[in-house]
């Protein structure tokens, strides 16, 4: 798996021992529960054991019809500082969601309608996504959600138990 850089989407500590990697849809039910399995496992963990997250896109396109747009709007987001609201936003959604729904998202998270038509099929935010894409691809991610425990693939159930499992195997000495 390419290694973490700047251009990733991370959150939590540089110096983690345990950093995962979500290779993710925002159009894919599984990608959107695995978030709040995600998020309540990281808020039973304590301060000094919480690890370093990243986020990758991997827009599932022939199953999902808006995945691209949703991957773009995350980056239009990103271009204002605003990635990871709109990331923990669009996983919010309890269902498929539409273009009216990204219209939505765009103004919930400060984009102006007209920002936001300026900023979606450039060739930056398109390529970004490509980028993601790629590595995902080079490593193996052929479905979504697909995680990384420390470099090593995890592609298997993202249930709690399971994901809680992987989580402490990996931050084994």
């Amino acid at each position: 798996m390419p290694p973490v850089n700047e251009g990733d989407h991370a959150r939590g500590p540089d110096a983690a021992r345990l950093t995962i990697v979500q290779y993710g849809d925002y159009d894919c039910p599984h990608t959107r529960r695995s978030h709040a399995v995600l998020a309540s496992l990281f808020a039973s963990l304590g301060p000094d054991d919480q690890p370093r997250f990243v986020f990758r896109h991997f827009p599932l396109r022939h199953l999902h019809e808006n995945a691209e747009i949703l991957s773009e709007l995350a980056e239009a987001a990103a271009a204002r500082g605003k990635f990871w609201e709109m990331h923990d936003h669009l996983m919010a959604h309890r269902k498929a969601i539409t273009r009216e729904d990204v219209i939505a998202d765009a103004a919930a998270s400060g984009i102006e309608l007209e920002r936001l038509n300026e900023l979606l099929g450039t060739p930056a935010l398109m390529a970004r996504v490509e980028i993601d894409i790629a590595t995902g691809r080079s490593c193996g991610v052929h479905s979504t959600p697909t995680f990384f425990f420390n470099g090593v693939l995890h592609d298997g159930h993202y249930d709690e138990t399971t994901l809680r499992a992987r989580l402490e195997s990996a931050r084994a000495p």
